[in-house]
């Protein structure tokens, strides 16, 4: 009887094993027949008869398409009916069907485009892999398949040059022709600039023609910075010299600064920071506190400050995000490494929102405690939150704890800009008994 429930248990287990086989057979089959009919003719799996060929298929559904496509210039997968060279006629992981998303899209075509856009200045939209910010993926009346035609499409963002602030307008920039000065993808010099400033000057403006000779008096500017007086764009001080100017260079008042009737005019009457705490007087007071900004420390004013004509309120050399980032590429780094850090727009772009660029009495050159400066934005969370401040130490350091004892503004890979993960190791931290 054994004997028999044993040949019996290896039919059965041997009938199971046969069953599971030929369903998995059925199944592969099953498998290639359905993957036959997605492949098409010529696959060797099967065939599908299509209701048309190329985009004529797409155009049966999508004829919305049909007017822009008509237009001068066309994308060349869509003018080759290359449909799926984008989009995925079934299913995708991302909007619109498409294959892939941002410049991993693009690039797939444009690979010398890829290379040749890794400089040193590159265009937001190119950075942030957002090419239809300025191109139509299918097609466009204008060249390139751009979304508007020369100035209008750079204005579209770059809203501060719009020309109804401007009464005097340097004349490539009132035609729209922006690329005559700027690349629109990337470049090797700042603000994306085809060549550096001078020698982009220097293919209209002779500095030896008498009009440019007497405008600048016994000043020789064969080599001078032209951008650094004057807008490249537009202004409304007269031969574009920029917006806020510096009252001796207004008043016409040179030798205020400089040697003017000595051999060399352009060399001042004292040297760094000395000639210019004897009008700043209140900036000297700056100066004596315990920690100092590198170039107020060195009296390098100018490393910041232009001492003729600047667009920015306080003479700075550029807009003041660009100008610190400039020096801190540490930290430009981080914020561009980082998913999660202190937004930008909170203080359009201003890091004296919380930073002192003279002198502080604070570490990292804080305006104030820094309970102090995240307290005047953030009231609510400085009064109803964990308890921080006077007598209230961290552990680790036997520091006064602050905001900054759990966030780095920064940057990090965790929400909120913490330092560590919320749920729990960001607690144990300082407390050591819940480990």
């Amino acid at each position: 009887m054994r004997m028999l429930s044993s040949i019996h248990g290896l039919y059965r287990k041997g009938v199971l094993v046969t069953m599971k086989r030929t369903c998995l057979i059925l199944l592969c089959g099953l498998l290639f027949w359905g993957t036959g009919l997605f492949l098409g003719p010529g696959t060797g799996w099967g065939a599908v008869k299509l209701k048309a060929q190329g985009a004529a298929l797409c155009l049966m559904c999508h004829a919305d398409l049909k007017e822009k496509l008509a237009q001068p210039h066309v994308h060349t997968p869509v003018k080759q009916g290359n449909c799926q060279g984008c989009h995925n006629p079934h299913t995708a992981k991302f909007p619109k069907l498409l294959s892939r998303t941002g410049t991993e899209l693009c690039y797939a075509c444009h690979r010398r485009e890829e290379r040749a856009f890794a400089q040193r200045s590159v265009h937001r939209p190119v950075l942030e892999g957002n090419c239809t910010a300025c191109h139509d993926p299918h097609a466009s009346g204008e060249k390139f398949q751009l979304v508007r035609a020369g100035g209008a499409l750079c204005l579209r963002c770059h809203q501060e040059l719009s020309l109804k602030a401007r009464n005097v307008l340097h004349p490539p920039f009132a035609r729209g022709d922006c690329l005559r000065c700027h690349n629109p993808h990337a470049s090797p010099e700042r603000a994306l600039l085809v060549k550096p400033a001078r020698s982009l000057c220097l293919r209209c403006h002779n500095p030896a023609q008498p009009r440019i000779k007497k405008a600048h008096g016994r000043f020789a500017v064969q080599q001078a910075a032209c951008e650094q007086c004057h807008d490249p764009h537009g202004s409304d001080q007269r031969i574009l010299v920029k917006a806020v100017v510096h009252a001796p260079f207004a008043q016409g008042s040179c030798a205020v600064c400089h040697q003017v009737s000595g051999p060399d005019p352009r060399r001042t009457i004292l040297q760094g920071k000395e000639l210019c705490l004897t009008c700043h007087t209140r900036m000297a007071r700056q100066m004596e506190k315990s920690h100092l900004h590198p170039p107020v420390a060195e009296g390098r004013c100018t490393t910041c400050h232009n001492p003729h004509a600047s667009d920015v309120q306080g003479l700075l050399v550029e807009k003041e995000w660009n100008l610190c980032l400039s020096c801190h590429s540490e930290v430009a780094e981080r914020l561009k490494d980082s998913p999660f850090h202190h937004p930008q727009k909170a203080g359009n772009g201003r890091c004296t929102i919380c930073h002192n660029p003279h002198g502080s009495e604070q570490s990292f050159l804080f305006a104030d405690a820094p309970l102090q400066v995240c307290g005047t934005c953030h009231k609510r969370h400085v009064t109803l939150s964990h308890p921080m401040g006077e007598g209230i130490n961290d552990p680790r350091t036997g520091e006064t704890l602050t905001c900054l004892s759990c966030h780095d503004p920064k940057g990090t890979d965790i929400p909120y800009f913490l330092r560590f993960p919320k749920e729990r190791e960001l607690c144990i931290q300082c407390h050591k008994q819940l480990r």
